[in-house]
């Protein structure tokens, strides 16, 4: 059973006295700012051009930057702890050296999934198939559909299973359909005969390819029934609430009722359903379906297939799945697609680091614990909650002086702002893994078959309980940060509260463009084009006058506009020097909006919050910029080009062009140079800061300028 998470982001004190200069640093890396690439042509290639020109990507990376910097950090912090077998982190600690054993697995081959793979090769019917896909769900098989447990849009007081569309093996319905995707699905298709040859189950690479071509024609019937990304994010289209019996009759054919009794027996024969007893039927006798033409098209998909076809799928998603645990050769075959054709990597990263990786997925806040003692200081938690707070009341203060929007609409936005929920370094509760039974003696793959027992049943049994809004989504080493509407909440981890987003003994103007920015990107999300639709209380619920939502319409439209024009240039380089610029790809406005509109916030809100915390009375343009401009002069550099500065500085990053073009396709974030770039030209402030007049590449018309927030 597959389950998803949500989407992420990626003052101090309102009256907070100003330090003095010579106390404290800029917090802006002097040293990457680019000589040949001025503020007024590239303010991206300007704050990070030096560092970007200079910088060698590792061969096992597909991207670098400010997050992961971070995430290597925090990856080697873990890592230390598992090395020590701290006896805080058992199964962490069994789990880790489970899937270091490189000779254990070895000796294995592919007998850890032999079973699996028979009960699908014996099955001769459909309704035979969907009883064995049924009964290896709860520990990792495949499925035409994943299952999310979350608060309901329409009870967000109380949990429910949310049903997703699934079954493709390539990253997007897309991939299936446009032309420009063709030569990777070649590749993939050279993968799975690839693995077909390694499982056995022919006798050449001729046969193979066979085989492969027959199973991508098979994903792309189902691809064709996928909604795109831009449907898929539309909270009002993907709330479709159902019963069990409407469920059930969504899927006639492909038989429900069979799968679900399936999965009901194999799980009672497991020793998970000792320690956690749980009644499928009683978790889905609720369900939303996000796309339910999917879930119609898949019943009909079903329908018409021919067994052995459908046996094919099932028979190539378990050596898939499974292939990154098996032996060398089947992760190599995996890699060689997953990893080089996908991300433009050339080698793995390094086996501990991939362990730590499986760790945090699986027993995360286990490890966690011991990890916020080490690297997790009070005071930083202090000051995080100052900035918070310096942020919630900045956006206060806009929307009360919104030019555009209603009384009606403002004062239940404000209804809104002041019930969110921060939550800071790490959850107040931790997680109780009493359940989940990994052991160092077990094999990686049975315990891999544990933890996803473990975790469906964890999950499931949630549904129809109440919400608990304490539970984190994100482990506190996690380099990120969320927003949840059904609960407004607002989640900022431990490991992200660290240089370049958060400086302990730098000056406010560097935090403010920061880690402020990304508080306000967080906070922005309650009111962007989605979050919007959700009322204080976490309700899917139209609380805007029809007036106010028309003129917050036109402003994200206007929004889009800009997004849609927009390019990485290494993808542009690349499609320019094929002769190919006709089907060159470029950012989907309307995709990326939610995270624009975060952006365009959360830099316009923290701003706002820094004046204020230099003295400013309210946010008359008059009494800001006296405000800012009391700010003291450091490393040459006023008070709000530090701020613009360092919100460019945590973008920095590299990105190979194969990782560009997936993120492109599946990533809701545009690209790290328009979050800034098409950021700050929309920001009027950083017109005086930089010299920025008609005529430079980064100068954009007063009148097509966006302020939302």
């Amino acid at each position: 059973m597959t389950f998803m998470n949500r989407s992420t982001i990626f003052a101090l004190s309102r009256a907070r006295s100003v330090r003095s200069a010579d106390s404290v640093s800029s917090g802006i890396d002097v040293e990457s700012l680019s000589s040949t690439v001025p503020a007024q042509a590239d303010f991206f290639r300007h704050v990070n051009g030096t560092w970007i020109d200079s910088y060698e990507l590792p061969a096992d990376k597909a991207r670098y930057g400010s997050f992961d910097k971070l995430a290597d950090d925090a990856e080697e912090q873990i890592h230390e702890i598992l090395e020590e077998a701290h006896p805080s982190s058992p199964k962490s600690v069994a789990l880790y050296r489970s899937f270091m054993d490189t000779e254990t697995i070895e000796r294995a081959g592919i007998n850890p999934i032999r079973e699996d793979l028979n009960r699908i090769d014996e099955v001769t019917t459909k309704i035979g198939l969907t009883q064995v896909l049924g009964a290896m769900d709860a520990a990792g098989g495949p499925s035409l559909f994943s299952q999310a447990v979350f608060a309901d849009p329409g009870n967000p007081t109380h949990h429910t299973v949310h049903i997703f569309q699934s079954g493709l093996g390539l990253p997007d319905e897309a991939y299936y359909r446009e032309d420009n995707h063709k030569p990777v699905v070649e590749k993939y298709t050279a993968m799975v005969a690839q693995l077909l040859l390694l499982a056995g189950y022919v006798k050449d690479e001729k046969q193979g390819l066979r085989s492969a071509r027959k199973f991508v024609d098979i994903e792309r019937s189902i691809a064709s029934h996928h909604w795109d990304v831009v449907a898929s994010r539309d909270s009002d289209k993907t709330y479709n609430p159902r019963t069990f019996d409407e469920f059930a009759a969504a899927l006639n054919s492909f038989n429900l009722e069979a799968w679900v009794d399936a999965w009901q027996e194999s799980y009672n024969n497991s020793e998970a359903s000792h320690a956690q007893p749980l009644s499928l039927r009683s978790a889905l006798s609720h369900v939303i379906v996000y796309q339910p033409s999917f879930i119609d098209g898949i019943d009909q998909f079903w329908s018409d297939a021919d067994v052995d076809d459908v046996k094919l799928w099932a028979r190539v998603h378990v050596l898939i799945h499974w292939a990154s645990y098996l032996p060398s050769d089947f992760e190599n075959a995996k890699f060689d697609f997953y990893g080089k054709v996908l991300r433009g990597t050339t080698v793995q990263r390094d086996r501990w680091r991939r362990a730590v990786a499986l760790v945090d997925g699986v027993s995360g806040e286990e490890i966690a614990q011991e990890y916020v003692k080490r690297h997790f200081p009070a005071s930083s938690k202090a000051r995080m909650s100052e900035l918070v707070d310096n942020l919630i009341h900045a956006y206060e203060v806009s929307i009360k002086s919104s030019a555009w929007l209603g009384k009606d609409t403002q004062e239940k936005a404000l209804d809104k702002l002041s019930k969110f929920t921060p939550m800071i370094g790490y959850p107040d509760k931790w997680r109780d893994y009493s359940a989940l039974d990994i052991r160092e003696e077990y094999s990686l793959i049975h315990n891999l078959r544990n933890a996803s027992l473990y975790e469906t049943a964890y999950q499931l049994a949630k549904a129809g309980q109440l919400v608990d809004k304490r539970e984190w989504l994100m482990t506190p080493q996690t380099v990120n940060a969320y927003y949840e509407p059904t609960t407004n909440v607002i989640v900022f981890p431990a490991a992200i509260l660290q240089p370049p987003f958060f400086h302990a003994d730098a000056d406010d103007a560097a935090n403010y463009g920061g880690i402020g920015a990304v508080i306000g990107h967080e906070i922005g999300h309650g009111f962007d084009d989605q979050g919007s639709k959700y009322d204080g209380d976490g309700n899917l619920k139209d609380w805007w006058t029809q007036t106010d939502r028309e003129k917050f319409d036109k402003l994200t439209h206007s929004l889009i506009d800009q997004y849609d024009q927009f390019t990485p240039q290494d993808v542009a380089d690349k499609y320019t020097a094929q002769g190919k610029a006709d089907q060159m790809p470029h950012v989907k406005g309307a995709f990326t909006i939610g995270e624009n509109i975060g952006d365009l916030g959360g830099v316009n809100i923290s701003l706002k919050a820094y004046a204020l915390s230099l003295g400013a009375q309210n946010d008359s343009d008059e009494e800001l910029t006296r405000a800012l401009d009391s700010a003291p002069v450091i490393d040459g550099f006023t008070g709000v080009q530090r701020f613009f500065l360092s919100y460019a500085s945590i973008w920095r990053s590299v990105i190979r062009v194969e990782m560009a073009e997936q993120y492109l396709q599946i990533d809701p974030h545009s690209p790290a140079e328009f979050r800034v770039n098409g950021i700050v030209r929309n920001v009027d402030r950083f017109y005086d800061a930089f010299d920025v007049h008609e005529g430079d590449a980064m100068y954009l018309a007063p009148d097509q300028r966006v302020h939302i927030w």
